[in-house]
């Protein structure tokens, strides 16, 4: 039965061990006052697991230990092709708007590419070993990048080259700007240093005694973690500390991924009091959760829906409805987008673009490919 679009108020993607792209929506049910997660679709293009997921307004990303990078278009929901230009598993993937994206590998390379022709724009070198997480600014000015050696870079993206490097002594797992912009944070395991843009050191830092797989901002200043345990835990940052302000059992095995949105309202747009927190674990369970921006020390975040999987989950990402989406680019006045110079692909042919590619990759016919649903 064909879900009615009016009433699907986010779009929950997710990657796992059995080499699967998994697809959800939720859906908003106006008789019952309730949330459901339903299945849209799978995609089992890659033949290595699925380690890292990211998308826009209208694409999707998954990348792999195969080392490539699959592309879809939500709208159409029909695959677009593959990206070949790293020689190492896909450890991130970002976005910025519809216009860019970047991609990191264990080869030690971050590429920027642009989403309309899907070139490779730019190479970053840099990292002696392979990266594990980037970020981009909210501008899309900067990014920052962490490795296996022990490295925080800062990348000029107007001019597509390294800005500076710090040496922090150990290998970070993960590095995420706030959505102001005024501050990024670095997770070290179980720690989390935050650092002053202005100054690029460390203002202060905590230890949530537990190796952290996920996190992702609520507010500004409002942290989700989630790790080797149930539980999820909201962190507050201020000038000076970083302070637990609520934890709550959220899953029954470990965390492997957090998402953040604004609430999505009956109306198709973003609320300005809630939050929606997607989690998934190692228990296979795909959560969604409604926070209270005003309540986060006070009240425990509600359940609205939850589905099984039955899959070994590694990473989720989320994708407002379009009504959603809309909405908050209106929000936002000033967009400055990436504006590196137009410049030739390496030698190496970056990318086969199109379904052409996922034919060749998969040995098959040429030929438009729909996900199944």
């Amino acid at each position: 039965m064909a879900i009615d679009q009016d009433k699907v108020c986010l779009n929950i993607i997710a990657g796992c061990y059995e080499r699967t792209v998994l697809g959800y929506e939720v859906t908003y049910n106006e008789k019952s006052e309730k949330y459901s997660i339903q299945a849209k679709f799978t995609d089992n293009s890659h033949i290595g697991y699925v380690k890292t997921i990211a998308a826009s307004n209208n694409l999707l990303a998954s990348g792999s230990t195969d080392e490539t990078i699959h592309l879809y278009n939500l709208q159409s929901n029909t695959e677009l092709g593959t990206l070949l230009q790293h020689d190492g598993t896909i450890t991130c993937l970002c976005f910025h708007a519809d216009s860019h994206m970047i991609s990191s590998s264990e080869d030690g390379t971050l590429c920027v590419w642009d989403t309309n022709s899907w070139d490779c724009m730019k190479t970053l070198k840099g990292h002696k070993g392979g990266v594990n997480s980037i970020a981009i600014h909210p501008s899309g000015k900067l990014a920052l990048s962490v490795g296996v050696d022990k490295t925080l870079r800062t990348w000029n993206l107007l001019k597509g080259r390294a800005a500076y490097t710090t040496n922090i002594k150990q290998a970070a797992d993960h590095v995420l700007w706030s959505p102001d912009g005024e501050l990024y944070i670095v997770v070290i395991e179980g720690v989390i240093n935050v650092y002053n843009i202005t100054t690029a050191s460390i203002a202060c830092t905590t230890n949530c005694k537990k190796r952290i797989n996920a996190v992702t901002f609520i507010t500004d200043r409002v942290v989700a973690v989630g790790g080797e345990g149930n539980n999820i835990s909201l962190y507050e940052i201020t000038k000076s500390e970083v302070t637990c302000i609520h934890d709550f059992e959220a899953h029954d095995n470990r965390i492997k991924g957090l998402k953040c949105v604004p609430a999505c309202t009956v109306s198709g747009k973003p609320s300005k009091s809630h939050r929606w927190l997607v989690s998934a674990s190692s228990d296979g369970y795909i959560k969604l959760w409604s926070l209270q921006i005003n309540k986060l020390q006070e009240e425990s975040p509600s359940l609205l829906a939850k589905i099984s999987t039955t899959a070994r989950l590694t990473c989720v990402t989320v994708r407002p409805t379009v009504k959603a989406a809309e909405a908050e680019k209106e929000k936002t006045q000033t967009k400055v987008t990436m504006a590196l110079d137009e410049r030739k692909a390496s030698p190496k042919q970056p990318a086969v673009k199109r379904t052409k590619a996922l034919s060749e990759h998969k040995g098959g016919k040429s030929k438009k490919k729909k996900m199944k649903p």
